[in-house]
């Protein structure tokens, strides 16, 4: 299963999110904007008014996590997740998406530190739990958060 999802991130996903990342790298060297949601936490995601599957994604980011809902079944799920400024944990049906703001700051600190995603989301956690936001599984987001910055780094 895991050289499945490996094979798939590399020669499916990557593939098709180079060019939304690019324009959002220039969008992001132009306005210095981060993705923004409602005030009630949930983005519609997909407006094309067709049959839907239900499909919750968590969004994490600096600001607070939110709920990215419905994820239109006909379109991509990483491509819809990536034009609203967020990386998916998984190729297929993700559970989180992180933003590519945090990924981006990650990285950065990880060129300049021990890489230590555990640290990252103790921190991460502890940091919106103090905001407001629980998340109920502490390891489930070290794991989610690796695997969305491995191939965002790849990326």
């Amino acid at each position: 299963r895991k050289h499945a999802q490996a094979a798939r991130w590399s020669q499916t996903v990557l593939p098709i999110l180079i060019r939304p990342f690019m324009r959002w790298k220039r969008e992001q060297a132009s306005s210095h904007r981060s993705p923004s949601f409602p005030e009630h936490g949930i983005v519609n995601v997909c407006s094309c008014m067709t049959h839907h599957r239900t499909l919750k994604v968590v969004c994490v980011s600096i600001e607070g996590m939110h709920i990215a809902s419905p994820i239109c079944y006909d379109a991509l799920t990483y491509k819809q997740l990536m034009e609203i400024g967020y990386f998916p944990c998984a190729p297929v049906y993700p559970t989180l998406a992180v933003s590519l703001d945090m990924l981006e700051l990650v990285s950065i600190l990880f060129v300049h530190s021990a890489p230590n995603e555990r640290a990252w989301a103790v921190t991460i956690t502890k940091y919106l739990k103090n905001r407001g936001h629980e998340f109920s599984t502490g390891d489930s987001l070290r794991r989610w958060f690796a695997a969305a910055l491995a191939q965002y780094q790849v990326l």
